[in-house]
């Protein structure tokens, strides 16, 4: 028997007693009952039994009937019952008091039925109850057996198993990042007490009921946890071997997805052919039609390529690279649009759609910095390699692919050479750069002299007036933007621009004039990358 004290009260013949006492402990549970019938009974109790007397054996000791209260606490018995009218007429009131208390639930007994027409009934109930949620197991058990045999991939696997179950569930992934939580907002901030967990099944109290944690394992892949929450906070086994069953239906499904882009055999002959075509040695017609071959379809319409690296590149972990691949493939959370992922030679080569033909640039920067905040701060706590994302510009069809690769190989070798430690780069911010890295270091230095000579002179007012003239350009004029990367009032900026603009007889509302100044920061700073490498 497993029913609380509190449900077991709704039961008749036993919904006719009346709870005198301890009505903040009706959660106990009810494994058992027992009918009093000697003075040490105390002393055999067993945790969770629920026990009935006439009051004949401490019908004349007020004091033995409370001290008997206490012992029955002590054991964890579940309540204790009266029947009323044949030894005691009334339950007394100091013996009330102590069951309030102690919390423990006192009863008085209805006279016209029997102890036994009450047991049988809390068995009978019992015995429904129990088949009631067999059958239900036995059904959801069904239920999951016909989800796992579905052909094909379910974009919404994490809410069809939640339906089947008839569960809410949260579903962690390997680094400890939410994939799917149907739980209450104001709940899963708490999803992640006690991270980072032992791979191993275990079961907690939340809320009312319970949270049973399950690792999603599948041979050596260990791709997170499973959380089912339960409003009952007791679990027949059978239920909990549903939920590990669910478990590993969920580890099958996050393999599959996973290995049916990255089966080692396909994978390696995807990075072959795609290097082929990014080597220049086959056509980009020749490229669709392997990948189409393989169920892929390419840059339908307008994309952007990212290529994902570890940097510093000697040190990197291939390990850390599989396991960005991955999530890529088959996190949610990871899906900004529909995209293609394969490894290349530098790292992985990531094709996102760009809806309605609109360039995804800022949106790809600020989603994959924020995706993989962990892993990077993880890896600079650690002094090891970070991954970092190098975006081109939008291109129109497959034809481009070549030259959107070739525009994140020009990002990442920009980004190094002038020292550039942001996360996420497009190409767009450094193609002045590139057009320009190819002027001779002398003509690059006479231009910036003679351009910014005002400001050269020797000075912390001339300092800091360079400063405030480089933040301005790096963020297009946007006198907000420099005053936050320079960390004072925008009035403060505006009054130096102004001195600025005198000092170098410029016009900041020309373009002409902002175009001079962008073009002298760029040779700065191939200028200042060059003496660091001589320097070297």
């Amino acid at each position: 028997m497993r029913l609380t004290v509190k449900e077991a009260l709704s039961i008749y013949p036993l919904s006719e007693a009346k709870l005198v006492a301890g009505s903040e402990g009706t959660m106990r549970m009810m494994k058992s009952v027992n009918v009093m019938d000697a003075p040490d009974i105390a002393d055999w109790i067993k945790n969770g039994e629920m026990l009935f007397t006439t009051g004949f054996i401490f019908k004349d000791s007020q004091e033995g009937v409370m001290r008997l209260l206490q012992r029955l606490d002590e054991r964890g018995c579940a309540g204790l019952g009266v029947k009323l009218g044949r030894f005691w007429q009334h339950i007394p009131e100091q013996v009330i008091e102590e069951a309030d208390r102690l919390k423990f639930p006192l009863l008085e007994l209805p006279f016209q039925f029997t102890f036994s027409d009450q047991i049988d009934a809390l068995f009978r109930a019992e015995y429904e109850r129990s088949t009631k949620a067999l059958q239900s197991i036995v059904d959801r058990q069904k239920r999951l057996m016909q989800f796992a045999l579905r052909k094909g991939t379910d974009p919404n696997v994490f809410a069809g198993l939640s339906e089947v179950l008839g569960c809410r569930l949260a579903v962690i992934g390997s680094r400890g990042h939410v994939l799917f939580a149907n739980t209450d907002e104001g709940a899963q901030p708490g999803l992640m007490q006690g991270w980072p967990w032992k791979p191993m099944y275990s079961k907690t109290k939340w809320r009312a009921g319970l949270c049973h944690r399950l690792p999603i394992r599948q041979q050596e892949e260990e791709y997170g946890f499973l959380l089912v929450f339960t409003e009952s906070p007791h679990s027949p086994r059978s239920e909990e071997g549903l939920y590990q069953q669910a478990a590993e239906v969920l580890a099958y499904y996050m393999d599959l997805t996973y290995r049916e882009h990255i089966h080692p055999t396909v994978q390696d002959e995807m990075k072959t052919v795609m290097m082929q075509y990014l080597n220049g040695k086959i056509s980009s017609s020749d490229l669709g039609s392997y990948t189409a071959g393989k169920g892929v379809s390419l840059a339908e319409g307008a994309y952007q390529c990212v290529l994902t690296t570890l940097e510093p590149a000697a040190l990197s972990s291939q390990k850390l690279l599989k396991q960005i691949h991955r999530e890529l493939q088959y996190n949610p959370l990871m899906q900004l649009s529909s995209a293609h992922h394969f490894h290349v030679d530098q790292g992985i080569l990531s094709i996102y759609s760009c809806p309605a033909s609109k360039d995804s640039g800022e949106r790809l920067v600020k989603f994959l910095s924020s995706r993989f905040s962990d892993i990077i701060e993880s890896q600079r706590a650690k002094n090891e390699p970070e991954p970092r994302f190098w975006i081109s510009k939008m291109k129109p069809g497959l034809a481009q692919l070549r030259e959107a690769y070739q525009e994140c190989l020009e990002t990442r070798k920009l980004a190094i050479r002038f020292g550039m430690e942001d996360t996420a780069l497009q190409f767009d911010t450094l193609e002045f750069a590139y057009v320009y890295q190819h002027v001779p270091a002398e003509v690059m230095s006479n231009y910036c002299d003679k351009l910014l000579e005002p400001l050269l002179h020797d000075g912390e007012a001339n300092h800091m007036l360079m400063l405030t003239l480089e933040a301005f350009i790096e963020h297009d004029g946007l006198i907000n933007e420099a005053a936050k990367r320079l960390y004072v009032h925008r009035n403060t900026v505006t009054y130096r621009m102004d001195k600025i603009a005198g000092l170098l007889q410029m016009d900041f509302k020309k373009n002409n004039d902002l175009l001079k100044l962008k073009m002298a920061f760029t040779f700065r700073k191939f200028l200042q990358s060059a003496d660091q490498k001589r320097g070297e």
